[in-house]
Formats: C-alpha cells, structure tokens, sequence
C-alpha cells in the first residue's frame, strides 16, 4: 500500500512539473492571448505604447544623433515579444539640407549592432533631405534608406 501511494505521487509531481514547463515555455504566447482577450472589452489600453513613425525636422543631423536614432529603433523593437514585432518605420529624419556631408563609415554603432547585418544602409541617402529608419521583422534588422 505505500509503495501505492510513492507511485502515485510521483506521477502527481510530474504531471505538475510538466504543466509549470509548458506555463513557463509559452508565457509570452498565453500574456498576448489574455491581452487580445481584453482588447476586445477596452481598445483604448491596447494601443501600443511605441508612437511610430516620429517624424524629426531639424536643420541638419549630426552622425552621432543618426546612430543614436538607428540604436532606439533597434532596442525599442527588440524589448517587444517576438510575437508583437513586426515591421515597423521608426523615424523619418527631415532636414532643410541633404546628408551629403556625412557618411555611412562616420555612423558609429554599438558592438550588438555592429555585426551579422543588423543595420542595412540603402545607398541613395547621401543626396536626400530625408531619412527613413525602419524596423525589419525578417532577420531584425534596421534599413536606414534616404
């Protein structure tokens, strides 16, 4: 009889550690499943908090500020769920003159940025007055493209 009952609590046990895995492996997808859940009765609290696209006039852009607008858009994207990314244009960078006075080797990036592809410069962007940063789902990368 207590041989019995060990078997049956081991079994007991495993089937709770089995369940706290899947809860735990699948967090993210039942969060978003219980945020569309509640999207439907208040659509206002699920608007996402990003405000993209921010449209930035200035009379010229510095590289440092470039680089710093690319990294923004690469983290904001990247603290979401993979489930919640999707392509997305952060900025729109406006100036009174073109970007011709700096280029793409001038843009320094962080080292998570800097390898693998993650940023992509199209190359028409050094004779426009406007820049577009845009988040890629596929492959999460950035395309900075005049």
């Amino acid at each position: 009889m207590a041989l019995e009952y060990v078997m049956k609590l081991t079994i007991l046990l495993v089937v709770v550690a089995v369940v706290i895995g899947i809860i735990i492996r699948f967090s993210d997808d039942i969060k978003l499943s219980f945020k569309k859940f509640f999207c439907i009765f208040s659509p206002d609290s699920c608007r996402n908090n990003l405000k993209f696209p921010q449209i930035i006039e200035k009379s010229s852009f510095t590289s440092g500020e470039i680089s710093t607008y690319i990294e923004s858009c690469y983290s904001s994207m990247a603290s979401l769920p993979e489930s919640e990314q999707e392509d997305t244009t952060c900025y729109l960078l406006k100036a009174n003159r073109d970007f011709s006075s700096i280029s793409q080797s001038d843009i320094s990036l962080s080292r998570d940025l800097q390898g693998l592809d993650k940023v992509v410069f199209k190359p028409l962007w050094n004779n426009g007055i406007v820049i577009t940063i845009k988040y890629e789902d596929v492959g999460n990368r950035i395309l900075v493209s005049g």
